[in-house]
């Protein structure tokens, strides 16, 4: 049995066709791929964040010595700064995944807006707690 579908039935593939907007349909892949990256990270770094918490103030077994005090750990800016690009990152996008699932934004939309969003909040509060002069 062979196949004689009419090419007139056949949909056209968007990706062949050749136009300005030919990368948007992976502004969902990007997003995904952000979302994910970013909850990993999250998955590492809080755990440490609390261990080195309680470990600082005497509640579990002090780190070996080869990662540093866990004092010095817990109170790095750069772990702090870490933190809040991944948190805003992800629940961001997140929030962008709810408002598609019910119905108040499509789905190739709010990708840029997103992001820009989580910069300038992340941007901003960098700013004001390490550089905001007192």
């Amino acid at each position: 049995m062979t196949d004689q579908t009419s090419t007139s039935t056949m949909k056209p593939d968007p990706l062949s066709q050749t136009s300005p907007r030919r990368f948007q349909s992976y502004r969902g892949t990007w997003a995904w791929l952000l979302q994910r990256i970013s909850a990993i990270c999250l998955f590492l770094l809080i755990p440490i964040k609390i261990y080195t918490g309680w470990a600082a103030r005497g509640k579990v077994p002090e780190l070996p010595q080869a990662f540093g005090s866990a004092r010095h750990i817990h109170f790095n800016a750069g772990i702090d700064v870490l933190l809040l690009l991944f948190f805003l990152l992800h629940g961001f996008y997140g929030l962008r995944v709810i408002l598609i699932d019910v119905g108040v934004i499509r789905a190739d939309s709010f990708f840029w807006r997103t992001l820009t969003l989580a910069v300038l909040i992340f941007g901003f509060a960098v700013w004001y707690v390490y550089f905001h002069g007192d």
